[in-house]
């Protein structure tokens, strides 16, 4: 079994985004030894730091761990290798909300399209601002998102981030 902390510049993959920063683990030693891979693979999920993912290599795909790591925050990408072995990338999953307040302009819009670029296929976020965020709204098109935004009691905005729908005009 090895583990090893990557960064960016490390690891980088022809088809599927490398995430940075990022713990790697190949378990393939183990199951080699005939020893079962996932007491590893959940100590190193729980040593991983905030924001971070696992990049874990098997020699079979691990399909009844997307449920479990899903139920811990993690989002699954896999793809197979040369040799039958598979790579599979545990990544946070974005938070549902994301509250932004307290930063000063501009980065509360840098960490929203953050929060937007690391989504699920098919997931949201919602943020909160000081400010309506209206050049954060302008930058969600080109990303295939759409925002609504809605001014609260303390005059703090609330956006509700989701992927775009193509609206069919009615005719009338």
């Amino acid at each position: 079994m090895q583990i090893k902390a990557n960064g960016p510049g490390h690891g980088k993959l022809a088809t599927m985004t490398t995430p940075a920063p990022f713990t790697e683990l190949d378990v393939r030693p183990l199951f080699a030894g005939g020893r079962p891979p996932l007491p590893a693979i959940l100590e190193a999920v729980n040593a991983l730091p905030p924001g971070h993912a696992l990049r874990l290599l098997a020699p079979i795909e691990p399909v009844p761990l997307y449920t479990l790591l899903g139920q811990q925050g993690f989002t699954p990408q896999a793809r197979p290798l040369d040799g039958g072995d598979w790579e599979i990338w545990f990544r946070p999953t974005a938070p549902a909300e994301l509250d932004l307040r307290e930063l000063p302009p501009p980065e509360p819009m840098q960490r929203a399209l953050e929060a937007v670029a690391a989504l699920p296929d098919g997931a949201g976020l919602t943020i909160l601002t000081r400010f309506r965020p209206v050049h954060l709204l302008e930058h969600l098109a080109p990303r295939g998102y759409e925002g609504i935004s809605e001014e609260q009691s303390d005059k703090s905005w609330r956006t509700v981030i989701h992927p775009a729908t193509t609206a069919t005009p009615a005719n009338h």
